[in-house]
């Protein structure tokens, strides 16, 4: 994918996201003779997956989250 693809995908500016692959925040690669970020779509879903915040559910309730 190219980096205005996934930044539209995010709902961030391509320049932010440009950022993030040369910080490497995001896994990508560089290709031609312009170095063009280029982002697999399987290895984005891994990072992503990788980054979720998912609380942890239990069947103790001494362990349960309260939300109040």
């Amino acid at each position: 994918m190219k980096p205005r693809e996934v930044a539209d995908v995010l709902r961030v500016e391509a320049s932010t996201l440009v950022r993030w692959l040369g910080d490497n925040h995001i896994p990508g690669f560089q290709i031609g003779p312009k170095q063009e970020w280029r982002i697999w779509r399987e290895e984005l879903r891994e990072y992503l997956h990788s980054q979720r915040n998912t609380p942890t559910i239990s069947n103790d309730p001494s362990k349960s989250t309260k939300y109040t």
